[in-house]
This record gives C-alpha cells, sequence and structure tokens, in this order.
C-alpha cells in the first residue's frame, strides 16, 4: 500500500523506543530507529496491532479505532 492510504502514523514525539511494536507486528513492518517507532508503508497492511500493544500510545490511526485519532 502507498504511504497516503494507510490509516496509521506515529507521533513525532514520545515515543520510547521499546519495540513492542516491532515485536506485534505480523508483517515486520515496525521497526526502531534512534528511538522512534518507523512504519515501513511497503509491508504495512494497517491491522492496528501496533496501535493497541504502544504502552505509549505514540502510534495512532485515523479513525480512532484502535488508537485515539489526532
Amino acid at each position: 500500500m502507498a504511504e497516503t492510504a494507510h490509516q496509521i502514523w506515529v507521533a513525532e514525539t514520545g515515543c520510547i523506543g521499546c519495540g513492542m511494536c516491532a515485536r506485534v507486528c505480523p508483517c515486520g513492518a515496525m521497526s526502531v530507529v534512534d528511538k522512534q517507532a518507523v512504519i515501513d508503508y511497503e509491508r504495512c497492511i494497517s491491522c492496528g496491532m501496533c496501535a493497541t500493544k504502544c504502552p505509549k500510545h505514540v502510534i495512532h490511526d485515523t479513525l480512532g479505532i484502535f488508537a485515539a485519532a489526532e
């Protein structure tokens, strides 16, 4: 999917780099770079697993289904 088609994104601040999102992602689309979660939109299927497991609630979706929309 193209990046613009995705409903999941990571806030620019607040990520602690714990890697929980990367561990639960079924597609291997999440990684942590410089203590910031990063989404590989080529692999992401917008399932929301990362958003539901993020302990800091910095991963969001546009509809607010998995985490509060901003």
